[in-house]
C-alpha cells in the first residue's frame, strides 16, 4: 500500500476529480462513511445508543466529519456536532451557541462515549489555533477522568504534520485513526506515530484501476503475500535452499542459535552453522536439525579460518555474517578475508550476503567499507550501527530523518538497507523505500535483531530477490511480534519466542484475504 505526502495526496485528489469525475462532495461522502464504518467496527459492530461528539473543523476534514456524523446518527448513535469555526453545537437538529467559557462543549464532552477529531486534515501544517488547543485539552482532561472515552481521528490527529510526523503541543492522541485514501508519511514517523493509535485506511472513492506513481510503500499482507515462496507438494529440502551462518562466539553463543533457528523456521531446507569446534556441542543441543561446518579454532590464523568457511560455500544460496561474532582483531581479519573471498567468486557461485550486528561494526572500522562488500548485499543496522557506518552522523529511531538517511545510504553503498527502529525501513539502491507498521515495544529486547537477520537469510536461501526477502522478513518478523504481544503483552517477550511464532505468522499472512483500499 502506498504511503503518500501531502502534495501527493493533493495530486491524487485532483486527478480523481479531473480524470475520473469524482467531485469533492462525492469524496467527502465516501470518507465520512468510511470513518463511520471504521468506528462501528472498532465498537464491535454496535453504535446504537452510543453518545458520539464530532468536532468539526472549517475545511474538507470538517465536511468529512459532518458526513460521518450523519451516518452514525442513521445507525442509531446519539450524535452531537460542534462546529469550531461556527461556535455552536448541533444536537438533534437544534443549534446551541457556544460561549467563550465553552461550558456547553464541556457538558457535551462529559456525556460522550466517543469523540471524533475532524478539525484539521492533511493540508494544515501551522501551529494550532489557541482556541482549538483549548478545545482538545478539554477532551484530554475528560479522558484522564474517564479513561474509557475513545478518540477517533479522521485522517490524522489535528496538529500532526502529515509529512514529518511533528506534533503540536495541543495534539490529542487518538485510539483509532482512519487515514483517508492512503496512510500519510507522518502517520509512521515519530513523534506523530505515538498519537495515531490503531491505523485503518478509509476509502474516498478512488477508482480501483487508478494508476499511481511509485513512492514509499507500507508493508502489508497484500504486498508481502505474493512474495512468499511456494511450497510444492513434490518438494524436498533442496527445493528450499541452503543457508550458512557465521555467527556466535564464546561470549555470545545465543546469537548463532537465534539466526539459524529463524532461517530454519522461515522455511529454509538446510541450515549450516560455521562455528569454532569447541562450540559445536553447545549448538547441537540447541538446534539438532542444523548441519555443522567446524572452522579452525579461534587461535588459528584468520586467513586459514576464512579459507575453511569459503570452502563450505558450495551450493549455499545465502550467508549471514555478524551476530555475536565479537569485534576482536582476529575476528575483524576473518571478516575481511571472507569478504575478499566472496568478491573473488563468480556472481553465479556467490551466495546472497546479509551482514548484521558485529559484522556491521567491523565494517564501520574499514575505509570505504562499501567497496569491500559484494553487490546485492543486505545490511540490517539499528540506528547506532547505522550512525557508525555513516561516520558518526546522527540517526534517529523513528524520526523523519530516517527516510532520507536510508534512501541516501542504499544508493551510495549499493546495498539493500534494513534500517531497524520503531518502524523499520527497507531501502533499495534504486531508491525504493518500504516502511513497516505498527511499532511494537514487545520487540525491544536483546536478540530480536538476530532473528530478523536469520529470517532475511532464510528467504534469500529460498530464492527471493534481496529487496523482496528483506521486505518480507521485516513484515513476517513484525507480524510474529504482534501476535506475541497480543498474547503476552508489551513486556517479557524473548527473542527465542519469535522462532516458533514465525511459521504461525507466515500461515496468518497467507490466509489473510485481500482487503479493499482507497
Amino acid at each position: 500500500m502506498r504511503i503518500v505526502t501531502v502534495d501527493e495526496m493533493r495530486e491524487i485528489e485532483r486527478r480523481a476529480e479531473t480524470e475520473a469525475g469524482l467531485s469533492i462532495p462525492a469524496m467527502m461522502e465516501h470518507a465520512g462513511r468510511s470513518g463511520a464504518e471504521a468506528l462501528r467496527a472498532y465498537l464491535a459492530g454496535v453504535v446504537t445508543g452510543r453518545a458520539i461528539l464530532v468536532l468539526i473543523g472549517p475545511g474538507n476534514n470538517g465536511g468529512d466529519g459532518r458526513v460521518m456524523g450523519r451516518f452514525l446518527a442513521e445507525w442509531g448513535a446519539h450524535v452531537t456536532l460542534y462546529g469550531w469555526k461556527e461556535r455552536r453545537l448541533e444536537v438533534d437538529k437544534r443549534f446551541i451557541p457556544v460561549n467563550d467559557d465553552l461550558l456547553a462543549v464541556r457538558e457535551a464532552i462529559a456525556r460522550a462515549d466517543i469523540v471524533v477529531d475532524a478539525l484539521l486534515g492533511t493540508g494544515h501544517s501551522r501551529p494550532l489555533d489557541p482556541t482549538m488547543r483549548r478545545l482538545l485539552a478539554l477532551v484530554a482532561e475528560e479522558r484522564r477522568l474517564r479513561p474509557d472515552v475513545s478518540v477517533l481521528a479522521l485522517d490524522l490527529p489535528s496538529g500532526l504534520n502529515a509529512d514529518t510526523g511533528a506534533v503540536d503541543e495541543g495534539t490529542l492522541a487518538a485510539d483509532l485513526t482512519v487515514a483517508l485514501g492512503f496512510p500519510k508519511v507522518g502517520h509512521v514517523l515519530f513523534p506523530g506515530a505515538a498519537y495515531v493509535g490503531t491505523l485503518r485506511v478509509g476509502s474516498i472513492g478512488l477508482p480501483a484501476d487508478m494508476s499511481l506513481p511509485s513512492g514509499i510503500e507500507l508493508l502489508d499482507a497484500d504486498l508481502i503475500r505474493p512474495m512468499l515462496p511456494a511450497r510444492p507438494l513434490d518438494s524436498n529440502k533442496g527445493t528450499f535452499g541452503k543457508a550458512l551462518v557465521l555467527a556466535g562466539s564464546p561470549r555470545f553463543p545465543g546469537a548463532a542459535y537465534l539466526v539459524a533457528g529463524a532461517a530454519s523456521r522461515i522455511g529454509t531446507g538446510l541450515v549450516t552453522l560455521a562455528v569454532a569446534p569447541e562450540l559445536v556441542p553447545v549448538y547441537v543441543t540447541m538446534l539438532p536439525e542444523a548441519v555443522y561446518h567446524p572452522l579452525p579454532e579461534t587461535s588459528a590464523p584468520p586467513e586459514e579460518r576464512a579459507r575453511a568457511l569459503l570452502d563450505g560455500l558450495a551450493d549455499q544460496r545465502a550467508l549471514v555474517i555478524g551476530p555475536g561474532l565479537g569485534q576482536e582483531e582476529p575476528t575483524r581479519a576473518l571478516v575481511e578475508h571472507v569478504l575478499a573471498g566472496l568478491r573473488a567468486l563468480p556472481a553465479s557461485e556467490r551466495p546472497r550476503l546479509i551482514i548484521d550486528a558485529d559484522g556491521l561494526n567491523i565494517l564501520a572500522q574499514m575505509e570505504r567499507w562499501h567497496e569491500l562488500v559484494p553487490e546485492q548485499t543486505v545490511i540490517t543496522p539499528h540506528p547506532g550501527e547505522m550512525s557508525r557506518l555513516l561516520g558518526g552522523e546522527h540517526v534517529s529511531g523513528g524520526g523523519a530523518d530516517r527516510l532520507e538517511v536510508a534512501r541516501r545510504a542504499a544508493a551510495a553503498w549499493g546495498c539493500f538497507v534494513v534500517l531497524k527502529g520503531a518502524c523499520t525501513l527497507v531501502a533499495s539502491p534504486e531508491g525504493a523505500l518500504r516502511v513497516n507498521w505498527p511499532p511494537n515495544p514487545a520487540l525491544a529486547t536483546a536478540g530480536t535483531g538476530d532473528v530478523l537477520a536469520g529470517t532475511v537469510c532464510g528467504l534469500l536461501a529460498q530464492g527471493l530477490a534481496p529487496f523482496e526477502a528483506a521486505s518480507a522478513a521485516v513484515f513476517v518478523h513484525g507480524r510474529a511480534g504482534l501476535q506475541l504481544r497480543e498474547r503476552l503483552g508489551d513486556a517479557g517477550v524473548l527473542a527465542r519466542d519469535l522462532l516458533t511464532e514465525l511459521p504461525l505468522a507466515l500461515k496468518a499472512i497467507k490466509a489473510t484475504k485481500r482487503a479493499s483500499a482507497r
